[in-house]
């Protein structure tokens, strides 16, 4: 999908756009959801997909403390000797794979399925077909056969506005479990705004005195994001709810000053906390729609480019969509990076690393 043409005219609705609506959240209580872990298991097998990354380790963890026997389907059994996952039945298997799916259902009475699966390379279309698509179907057939009581698709606030290749087929996974495309299976949707990593990947380039970009100035958006244990603790809390059933949750941060935030503000923490001036690198987002344009008309003739259109419409869409959520949680942004404030980044710009394939930000946080 391509967006439109960005003009100068739209840079300042959207501004005063974003100052308003962080006036109402700022100004405002958040009721839709009462912060704090509600409902216990009694020993009930949950079996997690995609349960070894970012938000899967907080899951996991918060399963077992929660008296449920958590599951995970893992591709390595290494998986078994870290320390998130001493309170789980570890699966050797692959999600893109169905009979493995059936069989880390079969082994043992399920009473729930977690999807947390989300492709590993959100620019290459067919890593997002198996995963975002084909591998939680893997899942909710398997849930339909073996008759499990409650499916949960931790999906993504953007299926409000599926601009992405995931965010697509996240929301077609959606439309099929709440059509029962599959056959009958309970489900719970959940639809988190953003996390913490994805707002501060530039902190080290902060830290390490470089710039911070910002499309013209800055405020195109407004986010509040969560924290992975927050979401975790959220996820849980519907785990064999009955008022879960049948309901399509979305959920942010805490709606403060130190969380809710354009991507100007989430600049600004950073050369706060690491004692700088801010120090801007402003390009304009018209410039930004020819760049995309150019590399477009190129990419039909160069398949190598295909990737690139998608990181440079990526980086617009997370700059100029509103990732705005009901409350949940005690954790912000501000405090997340206050814990990254002694860390060591390398060198080079995040972009950089991430072209080198370097992780741009440290996951154990």
């Amino acid at each position: 999908m391509a967006f439109s043409t960005i003009t100068d005219l739209d840079a300042g609705a959207a501004q005063r756009h974003s100052h308003a609506l962080l006036q109402r959240i700022l100004t405002t209580a958040s009721i839709s959801y009462a912060t704090g872990p509600t409902g216990m298991g009694d020993g009930e097998r949950v079996l997690v997909l995609g349960g070894t990354g970012y938000i899967g380790r907080a899951l996991v963890p918060e399963l077992a403390r929660r008296g449920y026997r958590p599951a995970v389907l893992a591709r390595s059994p290494e998986v078994e000797s870290e320390a998130e996952y001493a309170g789980a039945e570890v699966i050797v298997g692959d999600a893109t794979r169905a009979a493995d799916v059936r069989s880390a259902v079969d082994v043992a009475p399920t009473a729930v399925v977690i999807s947390l699966l989300s492709g590993r390379r959100p620019n290459d279309a067919e890593d997002c077909r198996l995963v975002d698509h084909e591998a939680v179907v893997n899942g909710i057939k398997a849930a339909v056969a073996h008759e499990v009581r409650q499916f949960i698709h931790v999906s993504d606030f953007g299926a409000y506005r599926p601009e992405l290749i995931p965010q697509v087929y996240k929301l077609q996974v959606e439309g099929e479990l709440i059509g029962q495309h599959h056959g009958h299976v309970p489900w719970t949707i959940v639809r988190p705004t953003a996390y913490f990593p994805y707002l501060s990947v530039a902190f080290g380039d902060v830290k390490n005195g470089g710039r911070y970009r910002i499309y013209d100035h800055g405020e195109w958006n407004v986010v509040n994001p969560i924290a992975r244990e927050d979401l975790a603790e959220f996820i849980v809390n519907q785990v064999l709810a009955d008022d879960a059933i049948g309901r399509v949750l979305p959920v942010g941060g805490p709606w403060t000053a130190d969380n809710a935030v354009t991507l100007r503000g989430a600049g600004e923490m950073m050369f706060d906390i690491n004692g700088r001036t801010p120090d801007w690198e402003v390009i304009t987002m018209a410039s930004w729609d020819k760049k995309i344009a150019r590399l477009r008309r190129l990419g039909r003739v160069s398949r190598q480019l295909k990737p690139v259109v998608f990181y440079l419409e990526a980086a617009k869409y997370w700059s100029v969509v509103d990732h705005v959520a009901p409350a949940y949680g005690t954790r912000t942004l501000r405090g997340f990076m206050e814990k990254l404030k002694d860390r060591d980044f390398p060198t080079g710009s995040y972009r950089e690393r991430m072209r080198k394939g370097t992780n741009v930000m440290p996951t154990d946080i």
